[in-house]
């Protein structure tokens, strides 16, 4: 696709698919609902019962629930192909490989991450997932968590809890074989699982035998990642300066991970299951950078080599135990993990500068350890089943009490060294994190409104303690976070969400030490130091939630809706840019306060919701759309929006999905990210002002199913290579300089084709 159309596709569609899913989801939240319809989940409540994830109509929280069927029909070959389709959600990928997920625009640190619904290690600076290159085989479903109740802690832009598969009595195996190809290599990929009873198959007319269920599952691959760039650079100083680089960036990541689950049923009422995970990734990675221009009034030319090594493990155990009295359950879980990266890179430049050649070498280097202790338990107390006989729709005269508590503790250590010009910079970190939490919700059923009613609190202590090279840090903050959650039917097919909380969202363990970290190429305004700062505060946000949804035709099995949010937060944080010592250094700083808001729309489920003939009612479409706001109420900057937002996120999938009774599928993913300023607060006469442009990526593919025997799947991602652009400028008024920086990226296309079986 030429340049002007690639740049001109995302602010176009976008707001046509946005506009559409909400006329949609309007539109169907007012039509008449079929006959044939089930009754509404609303009224078939019995808390007893419910599970801790529960569909979407099930529960009193704003929340979506991506299936293991709605995976499938996104044809996504891992984790982070999952996660890039997911409602307001933005994934970037750093340049080890990693994930830095943002929910609702807002930075990573105010989006919670979660697997098995435990959180994961929070105090990574580069990325949020030690997990990200997982198969999508492996996922059985993702809960996206909009609004915070007492017993989900809650960020400002949400939480996603990440549920990977468990084992099952039903025995499957399930193996395929992948090659990537991209850059005229190739990356090949492995993955083999299995599930079934471990013994005799279970007596399913016996509740009080024990039965023992088990999966496994053995993940490898290499994938091939990396991005060609074109950057430019100028500056005002007071001999002419400018600069034009093109970067080839690729880096070859390997990794194999392991995955055994047991699960056993121990009689009709305790049930508990034994997980684990070990992973082990290696990659290697280059940066070829040639450049031109003028520097101080001279002309030049440069071309410089840097290569890098990285390895990252990351093992974890965990027991999960549930216990199941006449009109209560107990549900508790123990976690112990450790991860470990190394990183190390050699950048070497040759540069001739008006006739005369120079040599610049730098290296930097880190180790970086990671363990953590994670427990909770959750008591659920409610009246039985059949505890009301004579009442019809007992779910609204029940009430439900949750109880729960939680601890988190977890330890880094990181050691790093760089050097430029012969000098070593050693920087060592040791800090400690401690959380604990106990939460209990008050669930009552207002039969004459048809009104579910929970009333939360939370109260949670955390700590922090940090030492850099002989200095130190702690920090402390007790919050109190009140929630109030209400779900109302208007009709047997139609309810009515309002949530309300307030919340507490403390800074990292790297935010806060007192150490600085050199950057690994060469530094200046566009590439600084980063530092930590002590002095930083929590930000407290008043959360609001509201919105309607919608169970569509029982034969289309659709469901739509449409949710608005607002955020007002005080003492934000955020990254400030200075010039101290003669190297520019970014530091997280509070920089006032906000308020954020948006409309969210989303709508799935088969292409007969659309109108359109039963012929199509294999294929189905799943759609949603987010149009972001936000704006500083005051401080250095005041009036403008919060760093990164994107202005829209939304994404279009249609598919036909796969069927073991054979036949061909396929389908495809836009995806359209808008555009987003980069400003930042000034701090010592320095100011930064930039934008990135709108964004899209279409994936697409293909498939056929041999019944008995196995399939193939054609993947295509990022099929017309549409650009990345960001612009930024950097003034600095105590010297009266201004440095302005153009960026455009480049990912290329990716292929994968997929053969596998399963039986």
């Amino acid at each position: 696709m030429p340049r002007s159309r690639a740049l001109f596709a995302a602010p176009v569609f976008a707001p046509v698919l946005i506009l559409g899913c909400g006329w949609a989801c309007l539109a169907l939240a007012q039509s008449t609902p079929d006959d044939s319809e089930q009754p509404a989940q609303l009224e078939e409540i019995n808390v007893t019962a419910r599970r801790e994830f529960d569909e979407r109509f099930m529960s009193t929280a704003t929340r979506i629930t991506v299936t293991r069927r709605d995976i499938e029909a996104m044809g996504a070959n891992s984790m982070a192909d999952v996660l890039r389709q997911l409602p307001g959600v933005q994934v970037t990928t750093t340049a080890n490989g990693g994930l830095e997920i943002r929910m609702r625009g807002m930075g990573t640190e105010a989006t919670r991450i979660l697997i098995d619904g435990l959180p994961v290690n929070p105090n990574n600076r580069t990325a949020q997932l030690p997990l990200d290159e997982l198969p999508a085989d492996l996922l059985e479903r993702i809960e996206i968590i909009r609004a915070p109740s007492a017993e989900f802690q809650g960020a400002a832009g949400g939480t996603l809890n990440i549920v990977m598969r468990g084992a099952s009595p039903k025995r499957e195996t399930f193996i395929w074989f992948t090659d990537q190809y991209v850059w005229g290599r190739h990356g090949p990929s492995m993955y083999a699982s299995q599930t079934g009873p471990l013994g005799k198959q279970p007596d399913k007319n016996d509740p009080h035998a024990a039965s023992w269920s088990y999966f496994i599952s053995i993940n490898a691959s290499e994938r091939n990642l990396g991005s060609n760039t074109a950057r430019g650079n100028s500056s005002n100083t007071a001999a002419p300066s400018f600069t034009t680089t093109d970067d080839q960036v690729r880096l070859d990541n390997r990794y194999w991970t392991l995955t055994p689950r047991l699960t056993g049923r121990l009689g009709a009422s305790d049930r508990v299951t034994f997980r684990g995970i070990l992973s082990f990734l290696e990659g290697g990675g280059s940066v070829l950078s040639n450049s031109y221009g003028v520097s101080n009034g001279a002309a030049f030319t440069s071309s410089s080599q840097n290569p890098w090594i990285y390895a990252r493990t990351y093992d974890q155990a965990t027991v999960d135990w549930s216990h199941s009295f006449q009109d209560a359950k107990w549900d508790s879980s123990l976690q112990v993990e450790h991860g470990h990266e190394d990183y190390s890179s050699d950048r070497a430049t040759a540069s001739i500068v008006g006739g005369v050649p120079a040599f610049f070498d730098s290296t930097y280097g880190y180790g970086r350890s990671n363990s953590g202790v994670i427990g909770k338990t959750k008591l659920v107390l409610a009246p039985s089943e059949d505890g009301d006989a004579s009442n019809k729709n007992g779910a609204w005269s029940n009430v439900t009490w949750s109880l729960g508590g939680e601890f988190e503790n977890r330890r880094l250590d990181m050691n790093s060294i760089s050097s430029a010009a012969g000098a070593a910079l050693p920087v060592g970190l040791d800090a400690s994190t401690h959380r604990t939490a106990l939460w209990g919700q008050y669930e009552k059923p207002v039969e004459s409104v048809k009104t579910a009613l929970v009333l939360g609190l939370r109260a949670q202590d955390f700590s922090e303690n940090a030492g850099a090279n002989g200095t130190g840090v702690a920090y402390h903050n007790l919050a109190w976070q009140p929630s109030l959650n209400t779900r109302t039917a208007l009709s047997d097919d139609l309810q009515y969400r309002f949530n309300l909380a307030r919340i507490s969202q403390n800074p990292r363990v790297y935010q806060l030490a007192p150490f600085t970290e050199p950057n690994a190429s060469t530094n200046g305004p566009t590439a600084p130091d980063f530092r930590g700062n002590p002095n930083l505060r929590p930000t407290s946000t008043i959360t609001l939630d509201t919105g309607f949804e919608k169970r569509l035709s029982a034969g289309a099995n659709a469901q739509a809706g449409v949710n608005l949010f607002v955020r007002q937060q005080s003492n934000v944080m955020s990254n400030t840019l200075f010039f101290t010592g003669g190297r520019w250094v970014e530091q997280p700083a509070n920089i006032g306060s906000a308020t954020v808001w948006g409309i969210e729309t989303d709508m799935r489920g088969s292409l007969t919701v659309l109108g359109l003939p039963r012929d199509w009612r294999d294929w189905t479409v799943s759609t949603n759309a987010t149009l972001l706001g936000s704006r500083f109420n005051d401080g250095t900057v005041a009036g403008q929006r919060i760093p990164g937002q994107a202005r829209y996120i939304a994404n279009l999938n249609i598919a036909k999905p796969a069927r073991q009774s054979g036949g061909w599928y396929g389908g495809g993913a836009l995806q359209m990210l808008g555009a987003a300023d980069f400003n930042t607060a000034s701090t010592s006469g320095v100011t930064v002002t930039g934008r990135q442009r709108a964004h899209a990526q279409l994936d697409l593919y293909i498939g056929d199913v041999v019944p008995k025997v196995g399939f193939w799947r054609l993947n295509a991602y990022n099929v017309f290579d549409f650009r990345q652009e960001r612009g930024r400028t950097v003034t600095d008024t105590l010297n009266g300089t201004v440095t302005t920086e153009s960026f455009e990226r480049r990912l290329t296309p990716r292929v994968f084709l997929t053969v596998g079986t399963r039986f």
